[in-house]
């Protein structure tokens, strides 16, 4: 038997379906090269957005056209959204299961297939309901994975190749004993590998945060991805987000004077109802006085059932389209100033690919070849930065 998996969305979904993975290797299923090659496919599905969406729609169109007819099974988040409906009754043959079904008893990995650095999930749920986020409806279980098992999981994976560990969840702020001290055990392993924080909410940082990241700069990656969403208070404040612009800005100029090379990176949603042009206009100010390495842009997405979707002010898709032109124009321009100012720097790095390596505060240098494993030191210069 052949199986085949396809993973859309975050690196949670990617870590629970290394999970699925190893279940069937154990079960000792072969893995399938390609879709048409597979007896068993496998979808996890992401509905963060409407596009999404679509992308999951038009994938399953495709692999139920296979001439194989292979069993196809959905999971993830969309079999929890509105959209399943409308699935189920596209692709009838379709199987719809609970992710949980899958590794309802397994926890843990012990590699991560087809990578260079290992996601590790340590959280799953979320309560902060922003006002344009369907994540808290369908992922609204608050679990925290046991500090012994993560620091075990941790230890396996370093040992079986991995130097860098990308700790992810949901909202991993939401970590039941706190993510500072979380990473106070972590850093105590006497390994060489380092951490790395997939995102991060700007409330989850303190004084007692900041101070282990500037005490295990060895062990913890000079990059921090904090969302911002918006540069306008009433904005922030119409999306459900329990902070001021004020209070982001200091954070970050904090964090940025205790770690002078670090690599701030931030989501921002363009277009949310009632977003006037001023405030758009805004937006784009602050971030630019924000030192941020790079930034991640979204247009707004209707969600049904989230507290947006009933606003009635929507902005037209067209000014959506604009202001996120103007958004990556901006983003253009920090990157290049980022990477600017570290041109010369002498940064830790992992190789992520035949010829790439990333560096511990988020920039890939391209180096050939590349004979080293483990953490080594790279130099960054003008001709090697892609």
């Amino acid at each position: 038997m052949y199986y085949y998996i396809h993973t859309f969305g975050c690196k949670v979904n990617q870590y629970e379906s290394q999970l699925i993975n190893e279940i069937f290797e154990d079960l000792q299923f072969d893995k399938a090269l390609f879709p048409e090659n597979a007896n068993i496919i496998i979808v996890n599905s992401c509905t963060v957005t409407a596009n999404a969406d679509k992308k999951c729609k038009s994938y399953l169109k495709k692999i139920s056209r296979l001439p194989n007819k292979p069993k196809i099974i959905l999971i993830g988040c969309i079999t929890k959204s509105y959209a399943i409906s409308e699935i189920k009754s596209l692709f009838p043959n379709i199987l719809v299961k609970d992710k949980e079904d899958f590794f309802r008893e397994k926890k843990s990995i012990k590699s991560f297939d087809k990578h260079y650095r290992a996601f590790l999930k340590i959280q799953d749920g979320c309560k902060n309901f922003c006002s344009y986020c369907i994540i808290p409806y369908i992922r609204s279980t608050l679990w925290s994975k046991n500090q012994d098992r993560i620091i075990s999981e941790i230890e396996q994976l370093v040992k079986n190749g991995y130097s860098e560990v990308v700790l992810t969840g949901i909202n991993i702020g939401e970590y039941k004993t706190g993510i500072s001290n979380l990473l106070k055990k972590i850093v105590k392993i006497p390994l060489d590998f380092r951490i790395r924080l997939s995102s991060i909410e700007l409330n989850a940082i303190d004084s007692h945060f900041v101070n282990i990241m500037k005490l295990n700069q060895k062990k913890l990656c000079a990059h921090l991805h904090i969302p911002i969403q918006s540069g306008n208070n009433n904005i922030l404040k119409e999306m459900g987000r329990r902070y001021s612009t004020e209070k982001f800005k200091n954070i970050i100029n904090e964090l940025v004077k205790v770690l002078p090379k670090l690599a701030v990176t931030t989501d921002i949603i363009t277009g949310f109802p009632g977003e006037t042009e001023e405030q758009h206009r805004g937006t784009c100010d602050l971030i630019k006085k924000i030192p941020f390495a790079r930034l991640h842009i979204f247009k707004y997405s209707d969600r049904i059932g989230t507290k947006a979707y009933s606003l009635s002010n929507k902005i037209s898709l067209d000014s959506i389209r604009k202001r996120a032109y103007e958004l990556r124009k901006i983003d253009k321009q920090k990157r290049k100033k980022f990477i600017k100012d570290n041109v010369g720097e002498i940064r830790k790095a992992i190789k992520i690919s035949k010829d790439k390596v990333l560096t511990d505060n988020y920039i890939t240098v391209k180096m050939h070849p590349i004979n080293n494993k483990g953490i080594f030191r790279v130099k960054i210069t003008k001709d090697s930065i892609i």
